[in-house]
């Protein structure tokens, strides 16, 4: 099988993996969040950490990384955002917020362009000022019919699409940085296990439990879908590596609809309708644009 193959079936996987993340996390419902979070992110850094001693060039990256002040405080940062997004969405999803939660990765694309061109000064062709247009009026349809403005999925958005902002620039890739970030909050995951325990008690008491499985793979199936999307990145074209992106939020959106029936408003309808032409106008640009590179590439 081509690299190419591999890398389009590895990316597909990840995206439907992540796209079924309800499931899962609506497993855990019974558990509150930030326990949810807490072992989520312990158990990644563990998870990734055997990932990381199993290569000497990630071993070098890292310990490259950790020997940075600037980089350490980076990390820290970005991993504090994604942290954010990951203790929302499981909030979320344990509150039957699906559908709410889909609408933050169907937005975070054109959160992502809009930053560009606020800090990196990107510069955005017509179609794409369009489509960011398109984005801001489903929303506010939404706010102006419900009287309500959607926090979740802005929320998820926003925290994503700064995440991603924090770290274009960084020196470690997805599978390093994940663990970096993981490895700075474990301090704190701990002192909030902690603390629960003080208040309210922890759900994790018998290893064995199905409470208690799911909670120490969660950061295993948080791990395995970066892992298989990093390796389908490095053999794949921007422009398909883009589309396939909105496979998740389509999942989670279908998944909260059709299998939780989670009520959707005619508004909330009008509003994912202007986001999604928002999104086929701007997958149209980046196509375009990833076309006009490779035509201008020496043969």
């Amino acid at each position: 099988m081509s690299p190419f193959k591999i890398g389009v079936i590895s990316a597909v996987v990840a995206q439907v993996l992540w796209g079924l993340f309800p499931v899962y996390w609506k497993w855990l419902a019974h558990v509150s969040a930030l326990e949810v979070f807490s072992h989520r992110n312990i158990w990644c850094a563990v998870f990734l950490l055997f990932v990381v001693l199993l290569s000497q060039q990630r071993r070098r990256t890292v310990a490259s990384v950790m020997s940075s002040r600037f980089e350490l405080v980076r990390h820290f940062v970005s991993g504090s955002l994604v942290a954010s997004n990951w203790l929302v969405y499981i909030w979320a999803v344990a509150n039957d917020r699906v559908v709410d939660a889909s609408l933050g990765y169907f937005l975070s694309p054109l959160v992502s362009v809009a930053l560009g061109y606020l800090v990196f000064r990107e510069k955005l062709d017509k179609q794409q000022w369009f489509a960011i247009a398109l984005a801001v009026a489903g929303v506010l349809i939404m706010v102006v019919a419900s009287g309500a403005v959607p926090w979740i999925g802005l929320s998820l958005a926003t925290t994503f699409g700064l995440y991603g902002m924090i770290r274009k620039k960084a020196p470690t890739g997805p599978i390093n940085g994940l663990f970096i970030e993981s490895l700075l909050l474990v301090p704190l995951t701990l002192l909030m296990l902690l603390w629960i325990s003080k208040t309210s008690g922890l759900s994790y008491s018998d290893p064995f439990g199905q409470t208690e499985v799911l909670l120490v793979l969660g950061g295993l199936v948080t791990a395995v879908p970066l892992i298989l999307y990093a390796q389908g990145a490095r053999n794949m074209p921007l422009s398909l590596s883009g589309l396939l992106v909105y496979l998740t939020p389509s999942i989670q959106f279908l998944i909260g609809w059709l299998y939780y029936r989670e009520p959707i408003a005619p508004a909330a309808w009008a509003g994912f309708f202007c986001i999604w032409m928002a999104l086929v106008g701007y997958s149209m640009s980046v196509r375009k644009q990833h076309k006009a590179t490779v035509s201008l590439r020496p043969s």
